[in-house]
């Protein structure tokens, strides 16, 4: 199998990937720092270049997960691991790079 892919499109996926386990190791470390509020997550996504309806679309498709605490003015929080393993396989995607199902 060969694969092509643009050197900055590769430097970008394993800078997400980098960061990816970064946050995978410190969610065992603190498990507490892993949830942001729905605020947070926007600006986040929006400083890596996403809209932040995005957000919504990833939590309609079941890729990431809204978790709120408490009562109906409770703040939404989301896990950020998830929200990075989603920018991981988009910037893969966008890598024309199928992790999932190699061709054969």
């Amino acid at each position: 199998m060969k694969v092509e892919v643009e050197l900055s499109a590769l430097q970008n996926i394993v800078q997400q990937s980098v960061f990816l386990g970064h946050l995978q190791y410190r969610n065992m470390v603190a498990p507490d720092h892993d949830k942001v509020k729905q605020r947070e997550a926007k600006r986040y996504l929006q400083q890596l270049g996403y809209e932040p309806k995005v957000l919504d679309e990833w939590v309609q498709y079941g890729f990431i997960h809204r978790r709120k605490d408490g009562e109906r003015n409770s703040a939404v929080y989301y896990s950020l691991i998830e929200i990075q393993r989603q920018i991981v396989a988009v910037e893969m995607k966008k890598g024309n790079i199928n992790y999932l199902y190699p061709e054969q």
